[in-house]
């Protein structure tokens, strides 16, 4: 037998050499190329801090400006406009009722997924009414936006919670 093996120690190192080189194409063939995403978090924020400062001037026009098409506003919870000409209407109706006197805004997080992307924050509002009455009120929001064809982002949906 041991003369078998020594007779064959080169068949079975060339066998041992072709699998290897078998098994290293094998495994090469299943790798899969990784073509990294860029971070467009940067824009989506950017995007979001021009929101709340459109938001803390009362301008409603930039406001509206940033939504989609199919763009919806809910006020803690309850969808008040949709679109962004009834966003507009919404939202100027809202600032002749009660005057931001401070707003100070915070982009907690933001979520990218494909082309959406959501942004999870809070607004401290400080408000004077018609009637002169002061008040302050804390939410909770999360807005998502949309990233379009042309490269921008569009808001799809805003909404707001009262927070205690």
């Amino acid at each position: 037998m041991k003369t078998f093996f020594a007779k064959n120690k080169f068949l079975y190192l060339f066998f041992a050499a072709g699998m290897m080189v078998v098994c290293a194409a094998c495994s090469a063939s299943n790798q899969v190329a990784v073509t990294p995403t860029p971070d467009r978090s940067p824009d989506v924020r950017a995007d979001m801090n021009r929101y709340n400062q459109y938001f803390s001037q009362m301008n409603a026009d930039e406001m509206a400006s940033l939504f989609a098409p199919g763009g919806e506003v809910y006020d803690t919870g309850l969808l008040q406009a949709s679109g962004p000409d009834a966003i507009r209407s919404y939202l100027s109706q809202t600032f002749s009722a009660a005057h931001i006197d401070s707003l100070t805004a915070t982009v907690d997080s933001i979520f990218i997924n494909g082309n959406v992307a959501a942004v999870f924050g809070t607004y401290n509002e400080k408000t004077t009414g018609a009637t002169g009455q002061s008040g302050e009120t804390k939410l909770r929001y999360v807005a998502e936006w949309i990233y379009q064809s042309n490269g921008q982002w569009l808001l799809n949906r805003v909404s707001t919670v009262m927070l205690p």
